[in-house]
């Protein structure tokens, strides 16, 4: 059998490598079609594990003419490829929806095994609230929307897009990381509550409800914020905190387990906070939190909100909440966060893990 996985983002290559593992460990010769512009760097592609580059053009501004072209070229791109290669079995990662079209159209002439894994929607997790059902988005959408039944199957990485797409028939294939949580023991002060940010501060970051939220643990304890990470958004997001004479330390990019473990043992939360316009039920960097054990001041809907309310693994909050949330955080006993952290790692293993993510693709 012969296996190709379509993946137009090098953000996302890490669903990819489990993937590829999972397919090779069935026999299957596997090969990978991505992108020749690194859309996390905004540049063009030096190293890749990818064994099919397809050319695209450039672009700066994630809301852009430009990125959409790169999307076209890279569908139509990918789809030629797949004439050459002619596999068994496709798995292709969406976006960009423009792939919908494409590989619905190669499949009605090429009859294959063809998946579509849904790791986002556009432009439902956009921060355009106001545009998302007007025209040209619909259009966009419907890119997506008018091909997926020609799919033998579609996954998509949480339930709530189940909701938000009306078909409970896809299967939920969560992220997984390949990391197991570390032997840690945290060291929490009492008369100071510490908290996290870890990955990229960029425009689908709300970055009014983290400083209003440390602003509120302010009235009650000492506020230490650590970030990790950079992004577009950083520096305002570090005014902010200077503005508020909140002691803030800058960690930079750290992509090592243990180096990152280190800081979040010493947090009692981590943020893990959208604007409310943005549509999804699972972030990448709550996988981090989840495996090193640290609880959650989340804003996510769906998965991670019933998490949150469920299986105690930290705080759903809302603009509404925050003065609460805040209260209720600066209040907690070091013995019932460190219950929050095993309870966190419990669900990080139950659901997020290699083996579980195999089991969804066996179908178990």
């Amino acid at each position: 059998m012969k296996t190709v996985i379509v993946c137009a983002f090098d953000t996302y290559f890490d669903r990819v490598t489990l993937l590829k593992n999972y397919y090779m460990e069935k026999g299957n010769e596997v090969l990978v079609i991505s992108s020749s512009f690194s859309h996390r760097n905004k540049s063009k592609v030096h190293e890749s594990m990818a064994d099919i580059l397809i050319a695209c053009r450039e672009y700066k501004k994630n809301l852009s003419v430009n990125r959409l072209r790169n999307h076209m070229e890279f569908a139509k791109g990918a789809r030629k490829e797949l004439e050459t290669v002619k596999p068994d079995v496709i798995h292709c990662l969406i976006p960009c929806n423009s792939l919908a079209k494409e590989l619905a159209l190669y499949k009605k002439e090429y009859p294959c095994i063809l998946y579509f894994d849904l790791i986002d929607l556009w432009p439902e997790t956009m921060p355009i609230k106001q545009f998302k059902n007007a025209f040209p988005f619909t259009i966009w959408k419907n890119l997506r929307d008018d091909y997926l039944k020609y799919a033998d199957k579609v996954y998509v990485e949480c339930d709530l897009y189940k909701e938000v797409l009306k078909n409970d028939r896809y299967t939920t294939l969560y992220f997984a990381r390949n990391e197991k949580p570390m032997n840690t023991k945290p060291v929490l002060r009492e008369n100071v509550i510490s908290l996290a940010y870890l990955g990229s501060v960029n425009h689908i970051i709300d970055i009014d409800l983290i400083e209003s939220f440390l602003v509120a643990c302010s009235k009650y304890k000492k506020v230490e914020f650590h970030l990790i990470g950079d992004g577009e958004s950083k520096q305002e997001l570090i005014h902010r905190m200077e503005k508020q004479n909140i002691k803030f330390v800058d960690h930079g990019q750290i992509f090592d387990q243990k180096r990152k473990q280190a800081i979040f043992d010493i947090c009692h939360y981590g943020f893990n906070v959208m604007k409310d316009s943005v549509v999804v039920g699972l972030t990448m960097k709550s996988l981090d939190y989840m495996c090193a054990g640290l609880p959650l001041i989340n804003t996510i809907q769906g998965d991670t909100k019933k998490l949150c309310n469920q299986r105690n693994i930290g705080f759903h909050v809302t603009k509404d909440t925050v003065e609460e949330i805040a209260f209720n955080v600066c209040s907690i006993s070091n013995e019932d966060n460190r219950m929050q952290r095993q309870n966190i790692k419990d669900v990080y293993c139950q659901y997020f893990t290699v083996e579980s993510f195999n089991q969804t693709l066996e179908g178990k």
